[in-house]
This record gives structure tokens, sequence and C-alpha cells, in this order.
């Protein structure tokens, strides 16, 4: 299991969210990483909250519930972890969160959420109920929270309880770390590295054996050689930490003027933006001014419009009035003729009443002995057709007893020809027995018989693995051999080029070759200052009185360049070959691991064929012993057989025997069952039957009865309509009467409508005249109040600049465009402000870092030096780590 990110809000002391990228290439390519800091600092919270994102609880805590949360930071609402991992499974990210109630710091505890997906983003969910999350997490990581904390992640204090853990306890812990079953192999492998690192750690101090003690004298000498060298070193160190301290100055000076000169450019740029906006602020100030007077002006136009508007009502209501007169007229008319009608549609309804009353009363009687001549047809109907369902119901039954009679012989038939089947009602379950043991005892025969075929092919496969094994020995014995030869011979090339000397040793030549090189171009260089020295008189530079160079005795550079391309060449051709020799060891320890594998692998494939040979003898004798058996219990199963009429026994499937034999005693079974349920049937139709017949002759009679009393109902009924025909004919005495309630409503709502409306129009005629004199006096008052406004904000026009009222309404602006014109004036102020300090700020910081002069020389001079400090370091340091080794290894042979 790898960690790749995790990402935290909100936990213990570390506030606001954080994200640390495991995969992040500086974490990858150092390998190893420490988390430090002061005792508070949030060091056990990252590893808290790795711990949270996985299982909902930490180790240090638990589980994190509702009513628990004591890792949420204090006064926060909310908090989070959650972690992105690797493992053999695929790529996952496990998330858990909890808020308090809104997300408030003082609500309550909400449930927390925890979630596992596939992928790194916006995969999908594979669980999110919080008891089935660790689960899962369980299942991908092969680990759950007791061995996470034991194994992968130990918590304070906790390192012990791994080492305490029991052997087998640590063994599963590991397997499930590194792989399935790797922990085995390790234990072998670590078993083998052992016994060849004491082979070799034999040979060496069977070589060691022969080493030669230095003499006291030259051991001295040597002490004291490594005594200078570490004092040169320590000198080495100071100059150059001084060095990369002075380059560091001088890039940091570099930074801060570049920094100035970004600045000064930056600033060009923000007086460009203050030039183009000039035009709008200018429009910006005089939107505000007019924005002053807009209270004035909005009054100044609300009496204007309300002037207006009085004006023209006026004018509509002094149009209308005529009309409304006339109107009027016309309403007075329309309520006398209405009230006529009324005074009709009343005395009409008044003659109508004693009628009705008399037709009412008839209809009732009709309705009630319609009713019961309908009821009676309804209830002789009934009773005919249920006479009609008894007698078909009768027949049906002595056809039902005709077929039970047929059945009842055909199953008494059935029973006397397999009589011999009733044997199976006590004896199918000791056959059910004797087939069970057979079943069993053949499932060992086929089960044996796949092994054997299994044991055949497993040994032709040892066989075949046996031969593939022993040709792949002995072809990596000769990849074995080929490598040492090839290595031997590159080692032979690369001392007869070095002639017995160290790489470093010609890398020095060569770099003080270059050295002298670069001092000779420089004399050379000086030629003008050359000139102007004089024999006898100090040179003005190192005050020598002697110039052999005066006279152009400048040395040949033409040698010392041939020597160092010579030394170019073999230092090219000596690192080649150090290369190749690497390589070529390389290849000779990989061969030797792959032969060893080898060997290995073939005695396995040769124990493999015996075990595979030695299994093939005993599965086949297991065989034959099994298939004896089998024949004596058959024999002994037909034995009972016999009797009913089965003279063999299926040897590929004896279900189907057992199967056919439970049929035919289901059969007997059926039959004698059905002939019970038949008898009982007979015997119940037989009494069905009788009870039929005196139904019937129950329901015909009364029949008769009830059909001559509706006969004499009806005569009645006759009577009485004729009569309603007479007085009223067919219409009806509610509609009637309705229309005449409707006629009367019409009439006395028709009337009370024109009245309305008389009353309406006489108002409105009331409230026009009203208004037109209200309206005469709020226009009189109004002007004199306008002409005073109007003179107001003309003296506050006048006095804000602005000449006319058209260019008092230009200059206004809306409130939105107004305030972006605000924030754009507010920005590029703030823009101004912001890099005046920046720009102060720089200044003064590269003032006071001028101030230090840390260095007086430049950075392209104190780069080479202190790579060329660093090499000599580099190569000290080899003389060191040479002169240490000869005398550890002259004290290894003294003791």
């Amino acid at each position: 299991m790898k960690i790749l990110e995790l990402r935290f809000k909100n936990l213990n002391s570390l506030y606001g969210e954080w994200v640390i990228d495991f995969s992040n290439p500086e974490y990858i390519s150092n390998g190893i990483f420490a988390l430090t800091g002061p005792t508070g600092a949030g060091k056990s919270t990252i590893l808290d909250a790795i711990c949270l994102a996985l299982y909902g609880a930490t180790p240090r805590l638990g589980k994190i519930t509702k009513n628990s949360n004591e890792i949420m930071s204090r006064q926060t609402g909310e908090c989070y972890a959650e972690v992105r991992f690797q493992s053999q499974a695929g790529l996952f990210r496990c998330h858990w969160s909890q808020h308090r109630a809104r997300k408030k710091a003082g609500g309550d505890l909400q449930n927390p959420r925890h979630e596992i997906a596939e992928g790194i983003a916006d995969g999908r969910v594979i669980e999110h109920q919080l008891r089935r999350v660790a689960v899962v997490v369980e299942e991908k990581t092969g680990m759950d929270f007791e061995r996470f904390t034991r194994s992968i992640l130990l918590a304070q204090g906790g390192f012990d309880t791994f080492l305490k853990a029991e052997v087998e306890q640590k063994s599963r812990i590991l397997e499930q770390i590194t792989g399935t079953a790797i922990y085995t192999d390790i234990s072998r492998r670590v078993h083998e590295r052992q016994r060849d690192e004491l082979d070799k750690l034999n040979i060496m101090r069977a070589e060691t054996a022969g080493i030669v003690i230095l003499e006291p004298e030259r051991e001295k000498e040597l002490n004291l050689e490594l005594q200078g060298k570490q004092k040169q070193e320590t000198k080495i160190i100071a100059r150059a930490l001084a060095t990369d301290k002075a380059i560091t100055w001088l890039k940091g000076v570099d930074g801060l003027k570049k920094e100035i000169s970004s600045l000064t450019v930056e600033a060009d740029k923000l007086k460009s933006k203050l030039e183009l906006f000039k035009p709008a602020r200018e429009r910006l100030l005089r939107a505000l001014k007019a924005a002053e007077m807009d209270g004035q002006y909005a009054a100044l136009t609300a009496a204007r419009g309300e002037q207006e508007a009085d004006q023209k009502c006026l004018k509509d209501a002094a149009e209308k009035r005529p009309a409304l007169e006339a109107l009027l007229r016309q309403k007075k008319y329309a309520v006398r003729s209405a009230e006529k009608l009324t005074l009709q549609v009343r005395e009409e309804q008044k003659k109508a009443a004693p009628l009705f009353r008399e037709i009412r009363s008839l209809d009732l009687r009709l309705t009630e002995k319609k009713k019961v001549v309908h009821s009676g047809d309804v209830h002789c109907r009934s009773a005919a057709k249920q006479i009609a369902t008894d007698k078909k119901l009768k027949a049906a039954e002595e056809k039902k007893l005709t077929a039970a009679q047929n059945d009842l012989r055909i199953v008494e038939n059935y029973l006397a020809a397999n009589s011999r089947d009733e044997w199976l009602v006590g004896g199918l379950a000791g056959i059910e027995e004797q087939m069970g043991a057979l079943f069993s005892i053949q499932q060992e025969i086929t089960a044996l018989k796949k092994s054997e075929a299994a044991a055949k092919r497993r040994l032709k496969t040892a066989g075949g693995q046996l031969a593939a094994r022993a040709a792949q020995q002995t072809s990596r014995q000769q990849k074995l051999d080929e490598a040492k030869k090839q290595l031997e011979l590159s080692k032979k090339e690369l001392s007869t080029l070095l002639a017995d000397r160290l790489l470093r040793e010609y890398r020095l030549e060569k770099e003080v070759l270059l050295r002298e090189k670069a001092f000779r171009r420089k004399i050379a260089d000086l030629e003008s200052e050359r000139a102007l020295l004089e024999d006898g008189r100090p040179c003005p530079l190192c005050g020598a009185e002697a110039h052999p160079f005066a006279l152009g005795n400048i040395p040949a550079v033409d040698a010392a360049d041939k020597k160092i391309a010579g030394l170019d060449e073999l230092i090219r051709r000596a690192e080649e070959l150090e290369g190749a020799v690497k390589e070529l060891e390389a290849v000779e320890r990989d061969s030797l691991k792959k032969l060893t594998a080898s060997e290995r692998l073939a005695s396995e494939a040769a124990n493999e064929q015996k075990n595979a040979a030695q299994y093939l003898t005993d599965i086949t004798d297991d065989l034959t012993k099994t298939a004896r058996r089998f024949t004596e219990l058959q024999e002994a199963a037909l034995t009972k057989l016999r009797p009913l009429g089965i003279e063999e026994i299926p040897g590929h499937d004896l279900s189907l025997l057992l199967a056919a034999l439970r049929k035919r005693l289901e059969r007997w079974q059926r039959q004698l069952r059905k002939r019970t349920e038949i008898e009982r049937q007979t015997a119940e139709q037989l009494s069905r039957l009788k009870s039929l017949d005196a139904v019937i002759e129950t329901r015909c009679k009364a029949l008769n009865e009830k059909r001559a009393e509706l006969d004499t109902i009806r005569n009645d009924l006759a009577v009485d309509n004729d009569k309603r025909r007479e007085r009223f004919g067919t219409k009806n005495p509610d509609t009637e009467e309705q229309r005449l309630d409707k006629a009367v409503t019409e009439a006395e709502q028709a009337e009370k409508s024109a009245r309305a409306a008389h009353d309406e129009v006489r108002q409105r005629l009331s409230s026009a005249q009203a208004n037109i004199v209200l309206l005469q006096d709020r226009i009189s008052k109004r002007a004199s109040e306008l002409k005073l406004l109007e003179a107001e904000f003309e003296g506050v026009r006048k006095a804000a600049g602005f000449t006319s009222e058209q260019q008092f309404q230009d200059a206004r602006l809306p409130l939105p465009e107004r305030d972006t014109l605000a924030a754009r004036a507010k920005e590029l102020d703030d823009q101004q402000t912001d890099l005046g300090a920046r720009q102060k700020d720089r200044e003064n910081r590269l003032a006071v870092e001028i101030d230090r002069k840390v260095t007086e020389e430049q950075l392209a001079d104190l780069e080479p030096a202190y790579k060329e400090l660093e090499e000599d370091l580099t190569l000290l340091r080899d003389e060191i780590a040479e002169l240490k080794h000869k005398l550890v290894e002259n004290n290894t042979a003294r003791e």
C-alpha cells in the first residue's frame, strides 16, 4: 500500500485546509523524509488524518461518532480528511467528514460521512455506509485498523506493540504489507543470503590471513598525512562556505534589481491606464455633482407630472358630464318598466299553486305502484332464473356422478394390475440406502479416475519441466562463463590503458595543464603592460626587477594543447571502460543469480517427477479396490429388485433407477388416495341430487303466487295514469313551478338591477361635478408652487456649473454605471498606492544589501571558483578515505 496524497481541514491545531502531495518529485527522488517540529506543531495530526480518512478512527481517540469528536479544531463547524492511495487492487480515494448543525461552531454534531471510491477524481463510489467502508478498505489494502496501526502507521510509543507481537502474527502482517505468501520466500532468501555471505566471509578471512602489517614508522607517516589532509579539508570547507555565502548575496542583490526593474515597467503600464481613464474620471465627477441635485430635480419633476395629470383629468371630466346626464334619464325609464313586469309574474304564480299540489299527490301514488310492479317483476325473473340454474346444476351433478363411477373402475383396474408395487411402501427405504452406498462408491470411482488422469498429466508435465530446466541450467552456465571472460578482458584493457595509475590522477594532471594554459593566455593578453616594463625598475604588480617576458619571450602553448587533448581522449576511453566493467560485473552477478535459481528449479523438478510417479501408483491401487467393492454391493441390491421386474442396475447413473422406483411408489399411493376420494365424492353427489329436487319444487310454487298478485296491482296503475293525463297531461309540476319561480326571480332581479344602474349613474354624475370643482382648485394652487420649485432648481443648477437643464440631464448616469466607474477609479488608485509602496520597499532592501558588501568579486568569477573548490574537496576526501582504509586494514590485520 502506498499513500499518494493527503487532504484535511480543521483537525486539532491545524486550522483551515491542508494538502500533502506525496507523489511530488521531491518526495519520490529523496525516498525517505521525516515529520519534524516542536510539540503541538501537528505532526501526530497528519498521521491521525490518514487513519481518519481510511477507518474513521485514530490510534489516540478511537472511533469518531456523532456523540464524540475531539479531533475537530475548536471554534470551527466542519472538518474532513481525504487520502488517495495505491494498493495491489488499484487506485482508490477514501473520504471522511463531519460537521455541526448549519456548519456553525456552536451547533450540534451531525452524523459523520465516510466513503471509498475508485480512481483519483470523480471515480465510482464503491461504498458509503459507515459500517461497510472499513470492510472495503480492509479488502483493498489487506489490513484492518489494528494491523494498519501496528505495521504501516505506528502511533507515538506504539512501535514496541509490533515488536512484541507473536511470530505468526508478525508473519501475517508482513505478508499483507509486502504481498501474499512473500514472507516465507523472504525467510528462505535470507537463509540463502546468509549462507552465501558466510562463504564470502570465510574467503576474505583466508585472503586477509596473508596481509602484511605496516611498520610503526609507516603507520605514523600515514596518520600524519591523514591529519594534514583533514586540516586541509577543513580549510577548503571554510572557503567553500564563504564563497557560497557570497554567491547567495550576489544572487539576492541581482534579484532585487530585477524586481525593481519589473516594478518600474509595471508603474509605466499603470500610468498609461490612469491616462486612459481620465475622461471616464471626469465623467464620474460630473455624474456625482448631478447626483447631489437628484432630490430637488425629482421633486420638480413630480410636481410637473401631477399638474399635467390634473389638467388632463379636468378636461376628460368636462367632456363626459353631458353624456352622464342623458344616461341618467334612460335609467329612470328602465326602472318603471321593470316594476310593471314583476307585478304580472307574481299574479300568475299565485293562481297555479293549488293545481301543482293536486298533481304532486297523484304522481306520488303512481310512483309507489310502479316501484311495487318493478320490484315484483325483478323478483319473478330472479326466481325463474334461479330455478333454471338449479335444474342445470342438477344435470351437471348427474354427469359428475357418472364420470366418478367410471374413474373408480379405472383406479381399481390399475391397483389390481400393479399389486407388486405395494412392496415399495415398506421396502423402498432399504433400497434407497443401498443405492446411496452404491452412488457414494460410484462418485469415489469417478474421483479416482479423474485423479489418475491428473496424476498422469502431472507426471508428464514434471518430465517436461525437468528437461526444460536442465537445458536452462546448461544455458545459464554458459552465459556465466562468457560474462566472466568478458569482464576479465575489460579489466585487463583498463589496467593497460591507465598504466597502473588512478583515473583521478589523470584528471588532476589535466586540470593543472588547463590552469597553466589560462595563466599563459592571460600573460599574452598583457602585452601592452609588458611593453612599459624596464630592467632594474620594480614591477608595479609583483615588485620583481627582472622581467624575462619583457623581450617577447612568451612560451608556446601548442605542446600543452596536444597533451590536454591526449589526456581528454585517455580519460574518455577510461570512463567508457569503467562503465563497461561495471555493466559486465552486473551481468556476472545477474548470471550467477540466475544459475543458482536454475539449479534450485532443476532439483525441485526432479523431486516433483518422483512424487508424481509414486502418486500415480497409489491412485491406481485405490481405483482397483473400490471397483471390486462396487460390484459386490451392486449384486446384493439386485437380489431385492428382481421381484419388481428389474433384472439390471445401470452402472452409469443410479439416480435414474431410484427416481423410477420413487415414481412407481408415488403412482401406487396416488391411486389409493384417488380411490378413497372418488368414493367420498360419489356419496356427496347423491346427497346433493336429493336436495336439489326439493328446492326446485318449492321455488316453482312461490313464483306462481307472486305473478297473480302483480296482475292486480297493474290494473290499479292503469286507472290512475288516465286520471293524471286528463288533469295535467305529461307536464312536470316541479318544472312548471320552477319556471314561474324563475320568472319572478328574474323580474325582481331586473328591477333591482335597473334601480342599481340608475343610482350608479346618478352617483357618477354627482362625483364628476364635485371632481371638476376639486381639480380646478388644485390646479390653481399648484401653479404657484411649481414656479417656486423651478426657481430654486435653477439656482442650484447654475451654482453646480450646469448652464441648462438638458446639460444636467446629460451629466446624470445610472447608479450601476456610476458604481462601476467609482470602483474602477478606486482600483487604479489602490494599485498606484500599492505599487509605490512595493517600489520603496525593494529599493530600501537593495540599499541594505549593498551596504553589507559581502564581497567585491563578480558572480561569474565566484561560481567557477566554488565548483573548483567542490572538485578539490572531492579529490581530497577520496585520498582521506584511501588513507583511512589502509589504516583500518592494518588494524584489522593486527587484531
